[in-house]
């Protein structure tokens, strides 16, 4: 057998295990016949290292994954509730109201009513993510079926709630407080613009349509401050006090201030 480098005939060759070629003495280690697998030629050390670097890398593209996964998820169940909720709020003004109040006003109405409740739970959301806990919004099936439910008309009662923001990693009580907090004081802050924007409008002599629209979502907002502010369940209020009662106190006097201010 000739050496694959210098051609020298050989009675008992060295066959590389990495390329598969035959070698004299001289050239059968992987650096002196410029071994094309000679990357695998490395110290018991670097070959470990070479898998963990390995597994690593599956592991995260894994965690990628369930990441995209759930990011769609929670854009799905976040569409879901935005038209869950707007028609809660269609029907609060009747679907026939369609075909009589302006379209440039009905779509402002839907939209702040139903961001009204959106922005409550990204709040929430983007407080936890702040604070490095993992939080989505989730669709609860018994609030969204009771959401729809109440899409009906002539129901005197609405309930909407038809998902909220789950910390799925453990926090402080500071955390979950600070967290809950931030939901109803983001509608307090909407109400209170609202309500000075229905103000401005109506001294102005704008849309006198306009200036309800206006008020009633100023009202809504004040509301959905105050639900959430009782001390009950799991209920944004309860986490608060647990955290400071001094803040819980303050938010549930300004949500009773605004609800009877736009009343």
């Amino acid at each position: 057998m000739k050496c694959t480098v210098c051609g020298r005939d050989e009675l008992l060759p060295f066959k590389c295990k990495y390329c598969g070629e035959f070698f004299c003495a001289e050239h059968r280690l992987p650096e002196k016949h410029n071994c094309p697998g000679i990357f695998a030629a490395s110290s018991p050390y670097e070959k470990e290292m070479r898998e963990v670097k390995m597994k690593i890398k599956a592991e995260e593209e894994v965690m990628r994954t369930i990441s995209r996964r759930i990011a769609f998820r929670e854009v799905v169940h976040i569409t879901v509730s935005i038209i869950l909720v707007s028609l809660v709020g269609l029907s609060l003004i009747g679907y026939e109201s369609l075909l009589f109040i302006n379209p440039s006003l009905t779509i402002l109405y839907i939209t702040g009513f139903s961001l009204s409740y959106l922005i409550h739970e990204l709040a929430h959301r983007m407080v936890a993510r702040r604070n490095n806990v993992k939080a989505y919004f989730k669709l609860d099936p018994i609030g969204s079926l009771l959401t729809l439910v109440s899409a009906i008309p002539m129901l005197p009662i609405k309930f909407i709630a038809p998902g909220a923001v789950v910390l799925t990693t453990p926090a402080t009580i500071k955390v979950v407080g600070s967290t809950a907090f931030w939901g109803p004081a983001t509608n307090i802050a909407i109400s209170a613009i609202l309500y000075i924007s229905s103000f401005i409008s109506r001294s102005m002599l704008f849309s006198p349509l306009l200036s309800e629209i206006l008020l009633i979502l100023a009202k809504f907002n004040a509301f959905i401050a105050f639900f959430n502010l009782l001390p009950f369940g799991p209920l944004d209020g309860l986490k608060i006090i647990k955290w400071s009662i001094a803040r819980w106190a303050v938010t549930i006097v300004l949500a009773v201030f605004l609800m009877v201010l736009t009343w």
